[in-house]
């Protein structure tokens, strides 16, 4: 049966993924080298993949992801599919795999060697990633051929819609952002039209705006945290008729909901909105605050493309919640660092956005501030790597 799942996917991926045998999708000396997982990485990603969106015919979400992936993943990413399951608010893991590319250190170290009796790991590079997104594409085709629904049975009316428990079956693969000691990139492919009793992005006739749950207290409500995590969502709306205004409902709750959560949304829309950038290094570290006389104690994760460009990274807060950042973050020898970012959404003030500064030692401690300097409302904000 894999290898049934994985021949009636892989003609729906890119035209540069030729077919590849079944056994591709094992792990062995003939497929996929699990010797990559010992790459050290600074970010995994998790594709979660919402089993009621799956139409029959309709595959164009996999080839997307396949694209983005491959043109996105560094050296030694952990990638992991897993099925979400919103009509009971579960979810479960179908496939993880890290993905096979080398780091410019690694290749040069190669390149020094001689392979006289053996073949060299660069020239297998090419095949090993096809079995990655072999076996990758086994996964997606098992949730696409268990979960597909003739069009009209998928769409949802606005007037009415279904129960869908998107919240708590993100919340059900909680594990994995406890473990995590690095971001985790969170790729969600659905429709996001939350309703539950934690919330609707879709609000009932009549209803009244105070009865709307409290979704920033989702985390302390489920006892369930997403932390170091960055959420990007497609195909948002895809299958909703009748509410025209549903992509900034649905982006506006779900800012509230993941922000509850101690997660950040990165992008939210129809299409794959992933940014384009690898990311090479990462500067993680303990901060604090300052504000109306209390130091308040949060973290700062900055991943970097070669670059300076910032990338799937965030800053949180203790008592305010966590944030993105878009910006730069540089090192210069004699200079020190200077990062100089903008926030995805407001955390120290109500501003749609803050801007975020600091300067100092690459190995030392950086001063700057947080806030939006035209209300006059900048908070001082301190960054330590030996604390």
């Amino acid at each position: 049966m894999r290898g049934g799942w994985l021949l009636a996917l892989l003609p729906l991926l890119a035209p540069a993924f030729a077919p590849v045998p079944a056994r591709a999708a094992l792990f062995g000396p003939d497929g996929l080298d699990p010797a990559f997982c010992k790459t050290p990485s600074v970010r995994q990603t998790v594709v979660y993949v919402d089993d009621m969106m799956m139409v029959d015919g309709q595959t164009d979400w996999a080839r997307k992801l396949a694209v983005k992936l491959r043109a996105t993943l560094s050296p030694g990413e952990r990638v992991t599919v897993v099925r979400l399951s919103p009509a009971n608010g579960q979810s479960s893991e179908i496939w993880t795999a890290c993905w096979p590319a080398y780091t410019a250190a690694q290749k040069a170290d190669i390149a020094g060697q001689s392979f006289l009796f053996s073949r060299n790991p660069l020239s297998g590079i090419g095949d090993q990633q096809k079995f990655f997104l072999g076996a990758m594409g086994a996964a997606l085709t098992t949730i696409y051929q268990q979960s597909k629904r003739p069009a009209d049975v998928v769409r949802i009316n606005a007037g009415d819609p279904p129960h869908k428990d998107i919240i708590r079956a993100l919340a059900s693969d909680e594990g994995r952002f406890a473990a995590s000691r690095v971001t985790l990139r969170a790729i969600v492919y659905s429709d996001m039209s939350e309703d539950s009793d934690l919330g609707e992005v879709i609000p009932k006739p009549g209803a009244a705006p105070e009865a709307s749950p409290d979704l920033g207290g989702l985390g302390q409500k489920l006892g369930t945290y997403l932390r170091r995590s960055v959420f990007y969502a497609y195909g948002v709306g895809a299958d909703v008729d009748g509410d025209p205004a549903f992509g900034e409902q649905a982006r506006g709750f779900w800012t509230q909901a993941l922000h509850g959560m101690a997660a950040t949304l990165g992008g939210m829309g129809a299409d794959l909105n992933v940014p384009n950038l690898l990311p090479v290094a990462s500067y993680d570290v303990p901060v604090t605050l300052t504000m109306d006389n209390q130091a308040l104690d949060g973290r700062l994760s900055l991943l970097t493309d070669q670059d300076g460009a910032l990338v799937d990274s965030w800053l949180g807060i203790s008592r305010l919640g966590s944030t993105g950042l878009d910006g730069n973050f540089r090192c210069e020898t004699g200079a020190g660092c200077r990062l100089d970012a903008t926030t995805s959404s407001g955390l120290a003030t109500n501003a749609a956005s803050e801007h975020v500064t600091l300067r100092g030692p690459a190995q030392g401690p950086m001063n700057g501030e947080l806030g939006v300097k035209a209300q006059g409302m900048l908070f001082k904000l301190h960054a330590d790597p030996r604390s």
